[in-house]
């Protein structure tokens, strides 16, 4: 009788593979006891007459010897036909260790999730990779929309009986307001529908920010993510603008904040504030961007310029040195017009706080480390 299935269902992290002698196949993983994994090695020793003779080689959290001396007798006295009935019989034993008086057998979700897998795979198309663990608790899918665009999510198996939806998504590249739409389901076609669903209502949202990628320079994020509903643009040396979109209001006008010192904003908040009424764009939204800053297209920055000899290049904190510090670009821009060099918020307010700077409300103010003339950076919790 074929008891690889039965294997599979009740013992889902067994492998067995076999070893350099003939007549050993070692059998190693977990087995999960009334919510505790035992990691477990064997030996399956078959013997001139063919019986098969199991040999415990190690076993994790047992505290009891007489339970560990109980397993050794059981495997030495007793005649098992396969692999599946000595580890239900090491189940029986360890369940009298933990004082349980019940199995809990995942049986039927095993067979449950085996079957809602593999009418998965067949009902969409579209899937580009597709993977269900060996431990049976998640499944990995990359799907493409029609750009075509590459979405990964990860999808976790519920165990714990708790809720009907045995499925849920644990990890997706959504924007966080999505996440709480995707909740369980005990279908895990619905869920995956579900999900899917998202994808498509988001497609404008996706195309503007690709937009912006291929046509600006994006100092932040580094990498961007399809849950990051910013850029900070360049705009020029100096001065950056960070634009923030809603993604389920796309056509919204964005928010937009400039970043630099007060002579260069000056321009690009004029043209703002002058068009910020005129904001219809129903359809291209990457030009009304654009009009909204006065612009025809963004600058692009000279990434080839050679600045070796610069010891703090463009961008950079001229405190530690860095361009990012704890995944953070510098904020903090000293208005003297013959400094204006640039600092992380924490690097300055450091720096600050040595001096024992002055603080007043939320700020505290001090000399620039570099021109000395009065900067101020807001309180760091």
């Amino acid at each position: 009788m074929d008891y690889s299935v039965d294997l599979i269902l009740k013992y889902p992290l067994i492998n067995i593979k076999s070893t350099e002698k003939s007549d050993i196949v070692r059998i190693h993983g977990k087995i999960y006891v009334h919510h505790k994994y035992f990691a477990v090695t064997l030996h399956q020793i078959t013997h001139l007459n063919g019986a098969p003779k199991y040999k415990l080689k190690s076993i994790t959290n047992v505290k009891s010897k007489s339970t560990l001396s109980k397993i050794k007798n059981a495997l030495s006295t007793d005649v098992f036909r396969n692999i599946v009935e000595v580890l239900d019989q090491m189940n029986e034993i360890l369940l009298q260790d933990t004082d349980v008086k019940h199995l809990e057998v995942h049986t039927d979700i095993y067979r449950k999730v085996i079957h809602e897998y593999s009418e998965f795979v067949k009902f969409f198309l579209n899937i580009s990779t597709c993977e269900l663990k060996e431990d049976l608790t998640t499944i990995c899918v990359a799907v493409t929309d029609s750009k075509p665009r590459l979405h990964s999510v990860e999808i976790a198996v519920d165990y714990s009986k708790k809720s009907s939806d045995l499925f849920r998504i644990s990890a997706a590249d959504l924007p966080e307001k999505d996440q709480a739409i995707l909740k369980g389901n005990e279908s895990l076609i619905a869920l995956f529908d579900t999900f899917i669903g998202q994808l498509e209502l988001l497609q404008p949202y996706f195309e503007l920010m690709d937009t912006l990628d291929e046509h600006a320079t994006i100092l932040d994020p580094d990498k961007p993510r399809k849950s990051d509903a910013y850029r900070r643009i360049w705009l020029g040396e100096n001065i950056s603008t960070i634009i923030t979109v809603d993604p389920f209001n796309i056509y919204e006008r964005p928010d937009i904040k400039f970043l630099g010192p007060d002579r260069l904003i000056e321009s690009f908040s004029s043209s703002l504030n002058e068009n910020i009424g005129k904001w219809v764009y129903q359809e291209n939204i990457f030009q009304g961007i654009l009009d909204l800053l006065g612009l025809q297209e963004f600058p692009k920055k000279d990434t080839a310029t050679n600045q070796v000899n610069l010891l703090v290049e463009f961008g950079e904190c001229s405190i530690c040195f860095c361009l990012r510090l704890n995944n953070k670009l510098p904020e903090i821009i000293c208005t003297n017009q013959s400094c204006e060099k640039l600092y992380h918020n924490q690097c300055l307010y450091d720096w600050l706080v040595s001096l024992h700077a002055k603080r007043v409300f939320n700020n505290i103010s001090g000399n620039c480390p570099n021109c000395e003339k009065t900067i101020s950076c807001p309180l760091m919790n």
